[in-house]
């Protein structure tokens, strides 16, 4: 029988194949379909061929990798074997990383450490590479957008060869308009431009999207445009994710990558069962953080990171301190690219915390404060005497009532935890602005 019912644009978006698949074929240099064996096997010949080439090239491997012999590497498990490496090797001499003329470096990333004391980490980059993660970010987007879309883009892009500005390059290539707010901050902002622009997709951080969502609300906000949702940067809880599909009636998907791995690593397809990998351009693996050998998949343990295609500044077995799982499951589009979990975890607990710290995390307050209407956003942060949890709330609206709310919900959420904190909430933001910025989001101790 045929079916006469058409297709919503926002019915029709599930049901694209995977395009990151194609991406992998044309790095693989095959036209025919590739299976995880055959993944397997061209990263084996990678991995060997990027150990020696860094070891010959960058004074760092040289002296890390001395007298090993990687042509015995068979499995993953022989590669799993070589030491890591770790951010304190990059902030003590990033210069000894570099495998090629700093002349051909065409990006230098800083990245602040936590703390007031030690030395940055700086991430070098070729054009070459940028210009891989410009082809990622364009194989990555066919999954939520077409031709002719329009993407709002709550990212910074004040350099030529920013985030922002590599996502907006990525979307040309594939003929969609890319719309940036550099300044997610100012809500207000991203609201003007979501109402004039009627965007089919958005992309940006959990909280930044989500306060859009919120404001939006607030102003009576009813049909939204948007089919397809990106949540990238930082981690997101599935609370979240349902607030946003509910609210926009929309697909959302997810990214992680970092900036060690080239602004991009993985991102969900149509079916949001998980991240597919960008296999060809970096090796995942999930490791056993204390022995650094890896880990059968579906176990969690902390990711480790090589890069398989990096001139300038390879890395191999590089420990991340996330902590994640390889899903097993078959992923209904078929696709041969392994699937990150979304459920990305730091695994290192500051010292002098309780255990319950590790759980109650800032997108799974979140997740909790999405019932309060004039919620925008906020901060967390724990002072270990006398055992609270502070939380500055960002609201649309002055209200004590809604704040004595956020209180209440709060208090519910911690209240089965062993060594529970008392809850203070104070108010942040009542001008339509938040104070998350970029850096990843945790609660500080204070």
């Amino acid at each position: 029988m045929l079916n006469l019912i058409e297709e919503s644009p926002k019915q029709q978006h599930v049901n694209r194949i995977n395009p990151l698949d194609a991406q992998a074929q044309q790095d693989m240099r095959t036209e025919a379909p590739i299976s995880q064996a055959q993944i397997e096997a061209w990263q084996l010949g990678k991995l060997k061929n990027v150990c020696s080439y860094a070891r010959e090239n960058g004074t760092f491997y040289a002296e890390h990798f001395r007298g090993l012999d990687f042509q015995h590497i068979a499995s993953r498990e022989d590669f799993s074997k070589l030491p890591r490496t770790t951010a304190a090797d990059i902030r003590e001499a990033p210069l000894k990383f570099l495998c090629t003329s700093q002349d051909d470096i065409a990006r230098i990333v800083t990245l602040a450490t936590s703390g007031s004391t030690g030395n940055p980490k700086r991430i070098f980059f070729t054009q070459d590479e940028l210009d891989e993660t410009i082809a990622f970010y364009n194989n990555g987007m066919r999954c939520l957008v077409d031709a002719g879309d329009t993407v709002l883009a709550l990212l910074p892009a004040p350099k030529p060869d920013s985030v922002g500005t590599l996502l907006a390059e990525g979307l040309r290539s594939l003929g969609a308009k890319p719309v940036l707010n550099q300044d997610p901050d100012n809500v207000s902002a991203s609201l003007a431009l979501f109402s004039k622009h009627a965007p089919d997709c958005v992309v940006g951080t959990p909280a930044h999207v989500l306060a859009l969502i919120k404001l939006w609300k607030h102003e009576g906000g009813m049909d939204s445009p948007v089919k397809s949702v990106l949540l990238c940067w930082d981690a997101s809880s599935r609370a979240v994710r349902n607030y946003i599909e509910k609210e926009w009636n929309c697909h959302v998907h997810t990214h992680w990558g970092m900036t060690e791995t080239g602004l991009g690593g993985a991102v969900s397809c149509a079916h949001s069962k998980g991240m597919h990998l960008r296999e060809t351009n970096i090796y995942v693996e999930i490791t056993n953080p204390e022995t650094g050998l890896v880990l059968p998949d579906g176990e969690r343990g902390e990711i480790v990171v090589t890069t398989l295609t990096r001139k300038g500044m390879p890395l191999i077995r590089y420990r991340t301190g996330d902590e994640s799982h390889i899903m097993t499951e078959a992923c209904p589009c078929d696709s041969p690219l392994r699937r990150l979990s979304p459920n990305i975890r730091r695994m290192a607990l500051p010292e002098g915390t309780p255990d319950w710290f590790r759980f109650i995390t800032p997108t799974l307050i979140d997740g909790v404060l999405t019932a309060v209407p004039y919620f925008l956003a906020q901060q967390a942060q724990y002072r270990v005497a006398p055992n609270t949890l502070e939380v500055t709330v960002d609201m649309s609206n002055n209200s004590s009532q809604q704040l004595t709310c956020v209180k209440e919900l709060l208090c519910d959420l911690v209240s089965p935890l062993y060594n529970a904190p008392d809850i203070l909430c104070l108010p942040g933001n009542h001008n339509k602005k938040i104070s998350i910025g970029f850096a990843k989001r945790k609660i500080c101790i204070v």
